[in-house]
Order: structure tokens, then C-alpha cells, then sequence
């Protein structure tokens, strides 16, 4: 009985990885899902899953066709990942750089001092819930590449970028 459980271990160790790598997609796309209602709640102008370059950044606002422009200013464009969990999975969002400003926003509350400290020096700024920037379990308070989903809304959105907004 127990060697044919041994045996059987491959088998049983795959049946549950794949089914936390499916319940792992669902709640990064669920999440992706949130963002893209808050933008549009929001009368933000974006496009989803772009793809350029090999890439497909999760959000680029305003648009693909701006972010890809020769002519283009730094702040004419953002580019907006989303990822649950970080990990080491945040270096994959540096490689997105297209001369613009660089967000990646996040629900882990697991990020270190130090990682967040090299995303800065990368130029990706974090954002996160106001629960987790507050919160003295994280690293995230007191890091100036770290803001809330309201200070993205209000402050490198409608204040810095307001050509994002539809009137």
C-alpha cells in the first residue's frame, strides 16, 4: 500500500501543482480585471495586453500607438504591470522599459526593503492599497517609489498626465 503511494507521488505532487498554477492565473488575471475597471471607472484612456516588441505590457495608457511614437516625451506615456506577488518576477518588468514612467502594482506584502530599494534604482515605482502602505508589517511606508492606487489615480494620472483623462 505505501509503496504503491511512493510510486504514485509524481503523479499526485503534478495533479496539485497544476492545480495551484491554474488558481495562481485566476487570481492574477482577477486582479488585472480590478485595475482595468478602476481605470476605466475612472475615464482613464488605456489599452490592455498591448503587444510591441515581443512584449505585452499589462496596461499602457494612453495608448500602444502613443508609446511606440519616435517623437514621443518621456511623459507622454506609462506603462502599468500587475502582479499579486512579486517575487523575483519584478526584474521581468524592468525589461518593459519604452522611455516612459514605469508602474507595477502589487497586493504582496512580502516585498523587502532591499527589493524595493533596486526597483527604485530600475525605475519602477510600486503601487500598492493604502492598507499595505500603511501597514507595519511591510516595508513598504516611507519608500518615495512606493504610492497608493489613489496617489497613481490622483497624482501621476490626473495631476501630472491629465491627457489621460476623458473629459
Amino acid at each position: 500500500m505505501i509503496s504503491s503511494v511512493v510510486r504514485g507521488f509524481p503523479d499526485f505532487d503534478a495533479t496539485f501543482l497544476s492545480a495551484s498554477q491554474h488558481r495562481k492565473s485566476r487570481a492574477g488575471r482577477s486582479f488585472e480585471q480590478h485595475i482595468s475597471r478602476l481605470l476605466r471607472d475612472g475615464r482613464i484612456v488605456f489599452e490592455e495586453q498591448a503587444v510591441t516588441a515581443g512584449r505585452r505590457p499589462d496596461f499602457v495608457l494612453p495608448s500602444l500607438v502613443v508609446l511606440v511614437a519616435k517623437k514621443r516625451k518621456f511623459e507622454e506615456a506609462m506603462v502599468l504591470s500587475a502582479k499579486t506577488t512579486l517575487r523575483e518576477r519584478w526584474k521581468q518588468v524592468a525589461m518593459e522599459k519604452f522611455n516612459c514612467a514605469l508602474f507595477l502594482a502589487t497586493v504582496d506584502d512580502r516585498v523587502s526593503a532591499a527589493a524595493i530599494d533596486d526597483m527604485s534604482n530600475q525605475g519602477i515605482h510600486l503601487v500598492v492599497p493604502e492598507s499595505l502602505k500603511k501597514s507595519k508589517e511591510t516595508c513598504y511606508n516611507g519608500k518615495t517609489n512606493v504610492i497608493t492606487f489613489r496617489e497613481f489615480l490622483d497624482d501621476e494620472i490626473s495631476s501630472k498626465r491629465p491627457q489621460f483623462c476623458l473629459a
